[in-house]
């Protein structure tokens, strides 16, 4: 099982994921005559979602109530300020805590006590957001494209996500019941420093233990096709929360549910939007084919060079690849990451 993981296009560099999307990519730059002409698909998104976007700026153009509350913090704060701004925000523990400026799930940890909470604290080097955790255990990924021309949102995919988790067998640590499978073995290094003692625990025969909360494919969480699950009523739902946000044309909404029956019935909390470079993560699905997974990305890639035209003549030109030079530095170089 671990070399068919191995081999399965999940694992593969990004550029070979890509492999297609490059040249469909340079036409559309040359036909329109901007080298980055997707940057202006969202307009309300600092270049478009394309990178070093905050996330505290995005929920800010959610409609209120569709994201769990959200207290943004900064290096400096004291805990007791930062304790008096959850206090008036009703934020309580457990919680997540996550970089304002991030990506891939980078920094994201929960937590759960007031010792985590004080570690946090004096830890703290960057803009971070403290938000409510969602204590539902279905996760989805919803790629849209909204017209530009009638406002209307249409729902392109689903991908579900399986959380990284073990079954005991009353004898193995979970650092060994990890190590059993290729996807977990991945994550042994990572959760040796951030939850040593989860991986110590032996569960008892048949315990199944949540290994990661974050539903990130980074971190564990296999991405599945979830299409099955698109109603009239969740697209519906998508519109809504999209005809109220300005500005946003293109990406994805990663959503928690009570359930896949309330996620069919439009039920759904919003965690996070993620811009123009958002992936459709089913395209990960260990049952699908490489080829399958090129198909589906240009399947959703095509919407950006219409929608990035339309935007043009209303006057949203996209960043200059000086721009884009000077934010990749400061960004990546700069900032270290």
């Amino acid at each position: 099982m671990r070399v068919l993981d191995r081999l399965n296009h999940e694992y593969w560099p990004w550029y070979l994921i890509y492999l297609p999307v490059f040249p469909a990519a340079l036409w559309h730059a040359l036909r329109s005559g901007h080298w980055a002409f997707f940057t202006n698909v969202n307009p309300s998104i600092d270049l478009g979602g394309f990178f070093g976007e905050r996330k505290s700026e995005i929920y800010a153009l959610l409609p209120s109530g569709s994201y769990p509350t959200t207290v943004l913090i900064r290096p400096g704060m004291v805990s007791h300020v930062i304790r008096t701004r959850m206090y008036e925000a009703g934020l309580e523990l457990p919680l997540i805590a996550k970089p304002d400026v991030g990506e891939r799930g980078e920094g994201v940890v929960r937590v759960n006590t007031d010792a985590e909470l004080e570690a946090l604290c004096r830890k703290l080097d960057r803009p971070t957001l403290l938000q409510a955790f969602v204590p539902w255990t279905a996760e989805y990924g919803l790629m849209f494209v909204k017209d530009p021309l009638t406002g209307r949102t249409s729902l392109l995919s689903i991908t579900g996500k399986a959380f990284l988790t073990v079954t005991g067998d009353g004898v193995a640590r979970v650092r060994d019941l990890l190590a059993r499978n290729w996807r977990g073995a991945t994550q042994i290094e990572r959760l040796l420093r951030e939850q040593p003692a989860l991986l110590g625990r032996i569960p008892a025969p048949n315990e199944e233990v949540l290994v990661e909360p974050v539903g990130n494919h980074c971190r564990g969480t296999r991405f599945l096709n979830a299409g099955h699950l698109a109603t009239p009523e969740l697209e519906g739902a998508l519109d809504k929360v999209l005809g109220a946000t300005e500005g946003i044309h293109y990406g994805r909404l990663d959503v928690r549910a009570e359930s896949e029956v309330a996620l069919r019935r439009g039920e759904f909390v919003i965690l996070e939007l993620n811009g123009v470079t958002s992936e459709p993560g089913h395209i990960y699905d260990p049952q699908a084919s490489i080829f399958s997974c090129w198909s589906e990305l240009l399947r959703h890639v095509r919407h950006i060079p219409a929608i990035s035209r339309v935007l043009v003549a209303q006057g949203h030109r996209p960043a200059s690849l000086r721009t884009i030079r000077e934010r990749y530095r400061q960004h990546f170089v700069e900032a270290g990451r």
